[in-house]
């Protein structure tokens, strides 16, 4: 066997290997150009597309635009104007530093670049796979304009592995939507085959940016926060409890305007929300921090989204402290009343399906506080605006939704992780006539979570939240499993405001949305209308069942039909059931047993615990040492 030699590969391999960290989709050609092009001092950005991106990439910008001789070095790999020395990447103050980005897209790519730093007499250069066919002088405004075409064509198995052109979309959208945010400075112009899909003013006005990506609702709904301490300053918009989402997708971060990720500081503003929001949901919130470039190292990953912070602790602990104050400086009422506003045509259908009827339980709900912090008129950054207690008046809303994307996941109640394994018991056959809770007489309720029942001089103790969790599981799943759901058409159409980047995904499931009984459409960029809903949704939760089944059906893109009814199923049972901690009447303890002798199986919550547990008489009297 011949000795392996050691050699410097050439530059087109490395380059190609390069790529394969920085470019991954078209989404990481518009975030690299993008940020060059914010670099560049531009204050208007266009990103023009055909077909999401993948056949092509236009960045044009007004920048300070480059030379002949900067076109050249700018293709070559590690060849940046950002840094010069070592001691540069202690204290990076730009986007881009690595010089990666151009060499790696145009290795793998068609790529046209024309520029001009005078607006009258400009060059352009052409490459394929990294390699230059075509020089020309032309004519060109100041700026710079590069085009990416053809992306991955020389690495099939890459180019195969792209998603739809609707996933690829959505990806480039909520980049572009996160760096309007960043940078409120800078209009951005987003087009997808000569269509406009996203475009901002570049006036600083955030409030009309937020309202552009969330909806007019969030954000009337949205509050300001701030704080400091020595080393870190920090400030932005966060939801009240009357808006929130299935997943954690709309929390956005920056760090001196720089977009990026980090669970830390997310674990640390959803524990602000801890005791506001029920279990599985999360805040809308926009996060800026300002901080010496010393104190953060971006020179972590190619794309340059993961940090790390100087004591990193006290920034979390500095988040969660300010947006705790902010919510705490508004009314926060949950009502555990639910308002009957069902009409008369849902009553009838209703009282038909009487098995499926959602019944008077206590459910906790949020309800809108009576001051919102997001003002009408723009909004800056400037300290002297930043102090004030941003306040508007807020109405009635429904809830906000979100999908996740990049990291879909399925919410799931945060205590079945904490949980402690155990033997699950076996349980006898039910009976045929199934009346096992008929006979029951109700003691009374232990730490408001426990139901004492007694029956054959036994003693039983009913999870109250797992017996009504394990019905409302096997109601769902019926309902959702059903060839042919039976459904109703609104008289009011139902307002559901969606980010651009979140309708074209819906919109490509729409067939699937149809067999559960949901049919809408578009009203606007941002808007869908729901027409037609499954009987069995309560009239008074239309908004949060419909948010679960959005979120469930677009992220599970590569389950089966049945795990993600399934999945769907066990989330919403376990949001929409008697919660512990709560009282609950005689009437709904008796309502309660009924439902659990209708189940097929009561005996266990969807996730395998137990919702009743047997004490014979035998062994209460051993405790008490009246038998040996």
């Amino acid at each position: 066997m011949n000795r392996p030699i050691i050699k410097k590969l050439p530059t087109e391999l490395a380059n190609l290997i390069s790529a394969g960290e920085v470019v991954e989709r078209p989404a990481s050609v518009v975030k690299e150009l993008v940020e060059n092009s914010i670099d560049a001092n531009a204050t208007v950005i266009r990103i023009e597309l055909i077909d999401a991106g993948i056949k092509k990439v236009s960045i044009i910008d007004d920048g300070c635009g480059m030379t002949e001789d900067d076109i050249n070095l700018a293709v070559l790999p590690h060849a940046t104007s950002k840094i010069a020395t070592a001691d540069d990447l202690f204290s990076i103050a730009t986007l881009g530093f690595r010089g990666e980005a151009l060499p790696s897209i145009s290795s793998v790519s068609k790529v046209t670049i024309s520029s001009s730093i005078d607006g009258y007499n400009g060059i352009q250069k052409k490459y394929v796979a990294g390699t230059i066919k075509e020089t020309k002088n032309i004519s060109f405004p100041k700026g710079t304009a590069i085009e990416v075409e053809d992306l991955f064509f020389n690495t099939p198995a890459r180019f195969k592995h792209l998603s739809n052109a609707s996933t690829e979309l959505s990806h480039i959208l909520s980049f572009v939507n996160r760096c309007s945010l960043a940078y409120p400075n800078i209009a951005f112009i987003l087009s997808n085959n000569s269509k406009v899909l996203y475009a901002t003013t570049g006036d600083g006005d955030y409030a009309m940016i937020i309202r552009s990506i969330y909806g007019h609702e969030v954000a009337k709904n949205m509050i300001s926060f701030e704080d400091s301490n020595g080393m870190y300053k920090i400030h932005g918009f966060t939801s009240t409890n009357s808006v929130f989402r299935s997943n954690k997708n709309s929390i956005t971060m920056m760090i001196n305007n720089r977009i990026i990720k980090n669970n830390n500081l997310t674990f640390a503003i959803t524990d602000a929300y801890k005791s506001t929001l029920p279990i599985g949901k999360y805040p809308i919130t926009i996060l800026m921090i300002d901080a010496d470039t010393r104190l953060v190292d971006v020179n972590v990953h190619p794309t340059k989204q993961e940090v790390r912070f100087t004591d990193e602790y006290e920034l979390r602990r500095l988040i969660t402290k300010a947006i705790t104050n902010a919510l705490s400086s508004i009314e926060m009422v949950y009502s555990q009343e639910i308002k009957s506003t069902t009409n008369v045509y849902e009553k009838s259908i209703l009282e038909k399906n009487k098995k499926i009827e959602w019944d008077d339980f206590v459910v906790s709900s949020p309800l809108p506080a009576k001051d919102s912090m997001v003002k009408e008129e723009p909004f800056t950054n400037k300290d002297d605006e930043i102090k004030k207690s941003n306040k508007i008046e807020n109405d009635d809303l429904d809830e906000d939704f979100n999908y996740e994307f990049d990291e879909p996941i399925v919410s799931k109640p945060n205590y079945i992780l904490k949980e402690e394994t155990y033997e699950q018991p076996t349980f006898e056959l039910r009976s045929e006539n199934h009346s096992f809770f008929k006979d029951m007489k109700y003691i009374g309720q232990y730490n408001k979570t426990y139901l004492l029942l007694e029956k054959d001089d036994n003693l039983y103790l009913l999870d109250q939240h797992a017996g009504m969790e394990r019905f409302m599981y096997e109601m769902i799943s019926s309902k959702l499993n059903e060839s042919t759901p039976e459904t109703y058409e609104l008289m009011i159409p139902l307002k559901m405001e969606l980010p651009a980047y979140e309708i074209n995904l819906v919109l490509e499931k729409e067939d699937e949305f149809a067999k559960l009984g949901i049919t809408f459409e578009q009203f606007g960029t941002n808007t869908l209308l729901i027409r037609n809903i499954p009987v069995w949704i309560p009239s008074d939760l239309q908004s949060e069942y419909l948010n679960d089944i959005f979120s469930n059906v677009i992220n599970n893109k590569k389950a089966n039909r049945s795990v993600i009814l399934d999945e769907l199923a066990m989330t919403m049972s376990c949001r929409k059931s008697i919660k512990a901690n709560m009282n609950i009447s005689l009437e709904e303890v008796n309502e309660l047993l009924r439902k659990l002798d209708e189940c097929k199986n009561p005996f266990t919550c969807p996730h395998g615990r137990p919702t009743i547990i047997k004490f014979t008489k035998y062994e209460i009297e051993k405790l008490f040492k009246r038998v040996i």
